[in-house]
């Protein structure tokens, strides 16, 4: 057994896909790729990260202990990949990126079995060793909805597809044009966030208003009485849109998720405000929320009931200067379902 480090430069996409964990990109140097074969001595199949020790001989005989994240068990399901492929006792060759804060750390984004099969963890990942491959199935690598339900309206399970961008960039308080639209108050918090201190996704920690909406976990939009539920897969997250025309947030109590009211623009449309959010973070990379803030929703199901577009608009007078518009969509798949998330919380996350 060896190890070999390795730095795949031009063809090789890097595993931090559009839908990566935020708190992956905190910890893992996405720049370089390193390659580790061993023996597989535990797997902790959970969410938000599986995780996996190996045991590793280097080239000089040193023994090494290595830990290791990859994908969520939800990802996985979502992109019918049986996590099965990898057991304890098994010798496997992996590659990812390696941890900028632990000694033998890497998150991992290829794994050759004892088998011989590749298998890709992330939606833009690419085989490294041979094209015997498990990944991605076909349906959910093309991103494209199925067209044979259109009375389901908008009330079904939507999924993210990977050939997507995330809802929100990643860099808003660190592009020139992104802090041009913070207010000094907003600076202020951004320039004195820290990512190892101030995560505030780490250890599965609930998100808040509006960063949930970009969950990349499908989510289900049904009637329950009067009002609709929007219940994502992520940390069993259940949004309630009060859709009553005399429906008010008047009196309500702050909360991660605010207080949601809609109403029906046309039969394919349906429209959400939300206040009343104490989450504290726009794009929990260190931009802030307020409880003044506002968020503008348009849900809208396309003819077919294969897509299902969506804007929000947020509006914050304390902390940007102009409101800010975020887009991206989802589809349909019969066979998707919301599962368990399950989130533990691990000592190295």
């Amino acid at each position: 057994m060896h190890i070999r480090n390795v730095v795949f430069i031009g063809f090789l996409v890097l595993p931090f896909s559009s839908n990566a964990h935020h708190a992956v990109a905190g910890n893992y140097d996405p720049d370089t790729i390193i390659e580790v074969e061993g023996e597989i001595t535990d797997i902790l199949w959970r969410n938000p990260h599986p995780q996996v020790s190996m045991r590793v001989v280097a080239e000089d005989g040193e023994v090494q202990e290595w830990g290791m994240a990859t994908t969520a068990l939800s990802n996985m399901r979502r992109w019918q990949i049986d996590p099965t492929f990898i057991e304890v006792g098994d010798t496997v060759r992996v590659a990812g990126n390696p941890s900028i804060l632990v000694d033998h750390g890497l998150y991992i984004s290829n794994v050759l079995t004892s088998d011989g099969e590749e298998v890709l963890l992330g939606g833009n990942v690419q085989p490294i060793w041979t094209d015997q491959t498990i990944e991605m199935s076909e349906s959910r690598r093309l991103g494209v909805g199925d067209t044979s339900a259109p009375e389901l309206g908008i009330f079904r399970v939507w999924s993210t597809p990977d050939t997507i961008p995330m809802l929100m960039p990643r860099d808003i308080g660190k592009t020139p044009d992104g802090r041009a639209n913070l207010t000094e108050a907003a600076l202020q918090v951004v320039d004195n966030f820290v990512w190892t201190r101030d995560n505030p996704l780490r250890n599965c920690s609930l998100k808040g208003m509006p960063l949930i909406m970009e969950a990349p976990y499908p989510f289900e939009i049904v009637q329950d009485g009067e009002n609709i539920l929007w219940h994502n897969e992520e940390f069993d997250t259940i949004r309630t849109i009060h859709m009553s025309p005399d429906a008010s947030a008047d009196g309500q109590p702050d909360s991660l998720l605010g207080y949601a009211v809609g109403y029906w623009e046309s039969d394919t449309t349906l429209v959400v405000t939300t206040t009343k959010v104490n989450w504290g973070h726009l794009d929990g990379q260190g931009v802030p929320a307020s409880t003044s803030m506002e968020t503008l929703e348009r849900f809208t199901v396309s003819p077919q009931g294969d897509r299902l577009d969506y804007t929000i608009t947020i509006t914050d007078p304390e902390y940007l200067i102009e409101p800010m518009t975020f887009s991206k969509h989802w589809v349909w798949y019969p066979d998707a379902e919301v599962g368990n998330y399950d989130c533990l919380v691990a000592a190295e996350d």
